[in-house]
């Protein structure tokens, strides 16, 4: 019994021990001097291969450093580091890692899972470069060449074509030792992208009390050249900037007029004359405008009271307090008028407006593109000089059993519309006809008569607003 005993435990418990550790000893044999499969260094397989060889290949697949310098106007200025004779060196790293990789681990985990183990290290190189050679570099870069020991520096309002600028030549003194210093304790440290002014590179000029006289006017005055109002509009937008603000800086004797407190005045007359150029460009009132007649011809008429007109009182105010705070913004102005479709363009009279034909001598109203009514009229007495004028206009007032008055006359209407002044469209009763040539002598004092029924029919339908498009 007892040798059956040492049989099973030499068989059970010997031979595997000196099996595992026949293994053992033969795997740290085998890698006494190379890396044991499953490891990575740096995303490069290092199975079998020793830390000088392994280092040879980092090397072989790094890429030189790119340091980058930012200025102080934060534009970006960048050199290989070959400039500075760099080299990197990972042997005293993989020669570390190579003495504490674990056999035993290996064997384990190989054992327990029938595989290798696989592991990626990540290794910073030892860096070096030439001090010298990177210090006669940087001494070359003309951005980083000394500007802070000249004291004969000067502050200035200036103006070009684009307004008022500030020039200022006290600013971005650079230290170029400083500078220097930066960039190589940031080297040192592996970190290749530098920020001269977070660095403390740049010196402080001390001013003078004209300079602070002026950088006070400065502050009064970068507002204004900050502002930037746009008016957008269909007809091309209208763009109140820095440009144009510096237009408007009252002055006297070449300088600018300032306030109590140091601001600059705007000149009245010059904002006056600039809202009145606003309104010219985005007025709609008075100005021509193309129309497709429905006898297949396209009229031009010239004038009228039809479209859209700012409140120029209340853009001037609101400038006034926009200007002078740098406002930005896209603005819609305040209108007095506005055309009955919204439209701030030419093209704003839509589809729905009555059309009055003086050379047919007809009357249409359409309906979202559709004509609801059609009828003939009689407009003023061109050979007494009473012609209906040609005009763009638009029904302004509505009124029910109304008497129109003259010098010589005084004549009960059941239906007015009023459309340009004294002149509106309304019934006429007296007439037995309407249309053809009756308007040349026989016509109204101005007004265009209609039919009682078709005239009733207009009144019930078109609504205050509505485009009047009169023409020959």
């Amino acid at each position: 019994m007892k040798r059956i005993l040492m049989i099973l435990f030499v068989i059970l418990i010997v031979l595997p021990a000196a099996l595992i550790g026949g293994c053992y000893g033969a795997i740290r044999f085998q890698y006494r001097e190379t890396f044991m499969p499953g490891l990575f260094v740096n995303g490069v397989y290092a199975a079998d291969m020793t830390p000088q060889q392994m280092n040879d290949k980092l090397k072989e697949n790094a890429l030189l450093p790119t340091c980058i310098i930012t200025d102080a106007e934060g534009e970006e200025h960048s050199f290989s580091m070959e400039e500075a004779g760099f080299r990197e060196d990972y042997l005293a790293e993989l020669q570390n890692l190579h003495e504490t990789q674990s056999v035993l681990k290996f064997v384990n985990w190989f054992l327990e899972n029938g595989n290798v183990s696989y592991q990626e290290k990540q290794l910073l190189p030892d860096v070096s470069y030439d001090h010298n050679k990177l210090t006669a570099y940087l001494d070359g870069c003309s951005y980083l060449k000394d500007n802070s020991e000249d004291k004969n520096r000067v502050i200035e309002i200036r103006r070009n074509t684009d307004g008022y600028y500030l020039y200022d030549e006290t600013q971005n003194l650079l230290n170029h030792e400083k500078a220097v210093q930066a960039i190589e304790k940031a080297i040192d440290a592996q970190e290749y992208e530098i920020d001269l002014a977070k660095a403390d590179c740049y010196e402080t000029f001390a001013y003078t009390s004209q300079m602070k006289q002026t950088l006070a006017l400065w502050d009064a005055l970068s507002p204004y050249m900050n502002t930037e109002i746009t008016y957008e509009s269909s007809q091309g937008d209208y763009v109140i900037d820095r440009k144009k603000v510096s237009d408007l800086l009252a002055q006297e004797d070449g300088k600018l007029l300032l306030d109590d407190v140091g601001k600059p005045y705007l000149d009245e007359k010059l904002m006056q004359e600039m809202v009145e150029e606003l309104a010219e460009h985005l007025n709609t009132v008075g100005k021509p405008r193309s129309f497709r007649a429905t006898r297949g011809v396209t009229v031009t008429v010239e004038t009228g009271t039809y479209g859209c007109k700012i409140d120029e009182d209340e853009e001037l105010a609101h400038l006034y307090a926009a200007v002078p705070s740098g406002r930005v913004e896209t603005r819609t102005p305040v209108y007095k008028q506005v055309s009955y479709t919204g439209i701030d363009g030419l093209d704003d009279i839509g589809s729905t407006y009555i059309e009055v034909d003086m050379t047919d001598q007809m009357m249409y109203y359409y309906v979202n593109g559709r004509q609801e009514l059609s009828t003939p009229v009689v407009t003023g007495n061109t050979s007494l000089g009473r012609g209906t004028p040609q005009k763009v206009c638009y029904i302004y007032f509505k009124q029910r059993n109304r008497v129109l008055r003259g010098e010589d006359y005084a004549t009960p209407v059941s239906y007015w519309m009023a459309v340009y002044g004294n002149i509106g469209i309304h019934d006429a009763t007296w007439r037995r006809k309407f249309g053809g040539s009756i308007y040349k002598t026989g016509g109204s004092h101005g007004c265009i008569n209609t039919p009682f029924d078709e005239v009733s029919k207009l009144y019930d339908m078109a609504e205050v607003g509505t485009p009047v498009i009169i023409f020959y």
